[in-house]
């Protein structure tokens, strides 16, 4: 155990801020094996945190208000060390609140940003909840399930093998979560799944050699596990899938089963610097960690509530997290050396590129999955097999994007814009080929095929009286969509348009919210958190009860990815990502549905959500 306290006496004068530390140290200590990280850096930041959160409870509400739509705001300015939990409190209202009024807080708020809070509360989505909750079932006939310490509603769902959304039909009182000792209805299926057991197995196929190809008859193999750690060896004998001769089954993914696990976490949490930081000029709000140190500690601390949470579920595991500069090759080189990484099951992160890629190469040298959070281009998963790319490229996003597009609106006016700029011809191309090719499957000629217009004028050209209008522009250009946003707002007056972007458009400062509204805007998006959600709500309350400050986006983003990748290692071993395919997770801020093309290369995540605004709120659309 590698852990440093040398630097526990700088928060001596103030006991609140050393009795969080001991808190949230304590609650790693007894699940986890830490190394090479120095936490004095999230000492620092809890303690900001909570000095200020103490001095946003003091402050009182904003004098200035604002009609907009017929609805009165406060208009509050952010100040520094504030947090959306602390301005929800001074206003009387919930996160939720805030999040539905301003979007764009949902990936975090900055000093001097201006939110919108509701003058009277918001109303509760009563009926909209009762709606969810009266639906059919299929069957009449149920699996009935006693819920047992450490289950959740997922983990119930696959154990049976039926979806959450069927479950919680058929059990319309359990919207505010399951509890120990309930008994749950389980929609019989076709075939009642058998629960996952403790002693598990685990059948190689194997391929077939010249000789074995004589003896037509001979299809039953004896499969045999690698041994683990405790010398144990498990057999099983089942009869293979019948194999079509030209198919190849992958065998480069050795499953071994484990008692316990080695997970490595490389973050860029710059421990070095965050420790010469004045902790007095930090919770005044006169220096900051830097972004990077931020981002990390968020992502860590949301894994480590996954790790808990699979801790419960009885995951044995190590946790080595590893301090890394991405951008200082030789340090990344140095940290490679280290004897105790070829024994890793599995490895998360780097989050950024120039990390990352030297890390993977060593991960497929040595047979390990790795995971990137963050990193959206493909490149890093040519010719590298152990890669799983969370976050869906540009192109993927847009290509879902036209699917959505032709299944929802077939018969309107479907306009796609080519703004000129020839580094986005890609996206124009992916979008235009995805649709016409879905068109052409349902049965419509080439003349229903998508429209191409040039710019804001040739829009304009095409717009339909008769028909809704939907206007594509998959661009990240910030002043072309800007000024193609008011110019398209101008005539939706006259026709009824539906505006189809890509997510970064909601961080554009300078692009008026209320035009986004007006013309209903539709984007592609690789996160959204259902704040309404009861596993969204209790994840947040239990983040506040152990690191007392409020979530940010990349705590969700850290749960997610180290709760399904770490479950899959669990279940399956070793060898999980011949799984990882079949194996769909709905998660808090975003879903994965992995792909492997082709099968040299690595996988990627094809879950896309489509968003629009309805209403002055972001909601799903898929």
């Amino acid at each position: 155990m590698i852990l440093a306290q040398n630097h526990l006496l700088l928060l001596s004068g103030n006991k609140r801020g050393i009795m969080n530390y001991k808190l949230r140290i304590n609650n790693l200590l007894f699940h986890c094996q830490l190394s090479i990280v120095n936490f004095t850096l999230i000492l620092l930041l809890i303690t900001a945190s909570s000095v200020a959160q103490k001095k946003d409870d003091i402050e009182g509400k904003s004098k200035k208000t604002e009609v907009i739509a017929g609805v009165k705001y406060y208009i509050h300015t952010v100040e520094r060390g504030q947090t959306l939990f602390a301005i929800a409190k001074i206003y009387g209202r919930t996160v939720n609140d805030i999040v539905i009024e301003n979007p764009e807080s949902i990936d975090g708020i900055k000093p001097g940003q201006e939110l919108k809070i509701p003058f009277d509360k918001v109303k509760p989505k009563e009926e909209v909840l009762k709606s969810k909750e009266v639906s059919s079932v299929d069957s009449s006939k149920f699996i009935f399930h006693k819920v047992e310490k450490g289950q959740t509603l997922y983990s119930i769902s696959k154990q049976y093998k039926v979806s959450e959304d069927k479950i919680k039909a058929a059990n319309t009182d359990i919207n505010d979560g399951i509890k120990i000792g309930q008994t749950l209805k389980v929609p019989h299926e076709k075939q009642k799944a058998e629960p996952v057991t403790k002693e598990k197995e685990t059948v190689v196929v194997k391929e077939k050699s010249t000789a074995d190809k004589k003896d037509k008859k001979e299809n039953k193999t004896t499969a045999k596990t690698e041994e683990h750690t405790t010398g144990k060896v498990q057999l099983a004998e089942e009869k293979p899938k019948e194999i079509k001769k030209d198919t190849i089954v992958p065998s480069i993914y050795k499953t071994k089963l484990k008692d316990e696990y080695n997970i490595a976490f490389f973050l860029p949490f710059h421990a070095d610097e965050a420790n010469g930081i004045d902790i007095d000029k930090l919770i005044n709000g006169d220096e900051q960690l830097q972004n990077k140190t931020n981002v990390a500690l968020s992502f860590y601390e949301g894994a480590m509530i996954a790790i808990d949470s699979l801790k419960k579920q009885k995951l044995h595991a190590k946790i080595f997290t590893y301090d890394i500069d991405d951008k200082d090759s030789a340090s990344v080189v140095n940290l490679l050396k280290k004897p105790e990484l070829t024994k890793m099951d599995l490895m998360i992160g780097p989050l950024y590129g120039s990390g990352f890629i030297p890390v993977s190469k060593f991960a497929k040298e040595n047979n390990i999955p790795i995971i990137s959070p963050f990193i959206q281009i493909n490149k890093i998963l040519f010719n590298n097999p152990y890669v799983c790319k969370v976050i869906p490229s540009t192109t993927l996003q847009v290509e879902q994007m036209a699917h959505y597009v032709v299944d929802s609106f077939t018969r309107q006016n479907i306009i796609l814009v080519d703004n000129s700029n020839t580094r986005e011809s890609s996206f124009l191309s992916a979008f235009k080929t995805t649709a016409n090719k879905n068109l052409l499957s349902k049965g419509f000629t080439s003349s229903d095929s998508v429209k191409l217009a040039k710019g804001l004028g040739g829009v304009e050209a095409m717009l339909s009286a008769t028909k809704t209008n939907v206007v594509v522009l998959p661009s990240t250009n910030q002043s072309y969509v800007t000024e193609f946003v008011r110019g398209l707002r101008g005539k939706r007056e006259k026709f009824k348009i539906v505006l189809f972007g890509l997510q970064s458009w909601t961080t554009y400062d300078n692009l008026d919210f209320e035009y986004l509204n007006d013309l209903s805007l539709h984007m592609a998006a690789n996160t959204f958190i259902d704040y309404s959600n009861p596993a969204t709500e209790n994840f947040i309350t239990k983040y506040r009860n152990v690191y007392k400050t409020e979530p940010e986006m990349y705590v969700y983003q850290g749960f997610d990815i180290c709760y399904y990748f770490v479950s899959e290692l669990q279940k399956y071993g070793t060898g999980f990502l011949k799984n990882i395919s079949a194996n769909k997770f709905q998660g808090i801020e975003t879903n994965y549905s992995f792909k492997q093309f082709p099968s040299d290369s690595g996988f990627e995540n094809n879950y896309v959500h489509i968003l629009k605004y309805q209403d002055y709120k972001l909601i799903k659309a898929n």
